[in-house]
């Protein structure tokens, strides 16, 4: 495979693939002026993979993540209303989901649950793992077909309604501050009305809020059809109390997911949609200076157990 743009100062090759791998050529240099280059070319094999591996290539900080994709993406979008725990490490740059690495990160496509997410997401390798690590992904038109129709059009007709219980301002974990990244109740009740999220203050000083979203979308590019929700991430089954959760108890975790009329999923439900999308995972293994592109609504991502220390960082469009 020739460049993807005829200026370029290198080659790169290609290998067909989930993720499509797409490898520098010798004398790989100036990448900041071929990513921009070759944006609309790789954005062009992205809508038909679902995801990109670009290895090879001279990246070796956060700051040359940010300019490579500063030059694909301009205008990249921060985190606000999301629900992962991460660090902000440079101008619309975060830290990959900061849970325990022993624990594994099912599958999801990024804000899912939200009336507006990310179109795109660049994952760098900082520091790569030794043992585990894996970023896996998994095709959402992979994912739809192989899901029992009788779920599929429950939950079409249906939808589904997340639910999140948010701490204080105080609180070290799940605040509403750090949330939506504010102090300001004003801001993120405007944020809230902007966003079609219902929204309630607790007295205890919490914030309780929901969203009525689908459970499919079709992608505004390709028009293909997708499975494109976190309900197996909010559901009580994914609690370790998951096979004796009361109604009370559900209705007081820090996340819940239900049918968008507020009626329970059954756990079996969610045996079912968990088995489908393992079925659809992919694995590869991560090397130091990867650059990985993924389109939101075609591919789902997620993180497996690590040991060692492990850096991916990530960024939005």
């Amino acid at each position: 495979m020739e460049s993807l743009c005829a200026d370029a100062p290198f080659e790169v090759t290609a290998t067909p693939g989930f993720p499509y791998l797409i490898e520098a050529g010798a004398g790989a240099t100036d990448c900041q002026r071929w990513f921009g280059a070759a944006a609309s070319g790789l954005v062009g094999q992205l809508r038909h993979t679902g995801a990109l591996l670009l290895r090879g290539f001279p990246l070796r900080s956060a700051a040359d993540f940010r300019a490579a994709v500063g030059a694909m993406a301009p205008q990249l979008r921060g985190y606000a209303g999301g629900t992962s725990p991460r660090s902000q490490v440079a101008e619309g740059v975060y830290t990959s989901t900061e849970y325990p690495k022993q624990l594994e990160i099912p599958l999801h496509n990024e804000m899912s649950y939200s009336c507006q997410w990310p179109e795109l997401l660049y994952f760098f390798c900082a520091v790569a793992p030794a043992t585990g690590g894996e970023t896996p992904l998994a095709d959402s038109r992979g994912i739809l077909a192989r899901m029992p129709w009788d779920i599929v059009e429950e939950f079409e007709r249906r939808q589904l309604m997340y639910v999140r219980n948010l701490a204080s301002a105080q609180s070290r974990y799940n605040s509403w501050t750090k949330a939506f990244e504010t102090t300001d109740q004003a801001r993120v009740e405007a944020y809230c009305r902007d966003m079609d999220i219902g929204y309630a203050w607790q007295p205890d000083g919490g914030l309780r809020i929901q969203e009525v979203r689908p459970a499919l979308r079709t992608h505004p590019v390709t028009g293909e059809r997708v499975w494109f929700n976190q309900v197996h991430l909010w559901h009580a089954s994914n609690t370790p109390m998951a096979s004796n959760v009361s109604a009370q108890i559900e209705a007081g975790l820090p996340m819940a997911a239900y049918y968008g009329d507020g009626g329970r999923i059954g756990n079996d439900t969610l045996a079912t949609v968990r088995a489908v999308m393992n079925a659809e995972k992919r694995l590869f293994r991560w090397q130091q200076g990867d650059l990985l592109m993924v389109d939101n609504v075609l591919a789902a991502h997620g993180r497996m157990p690590f040991d060692g220390p492990r850096q991916i960082l990530v960024a939005m469009s």
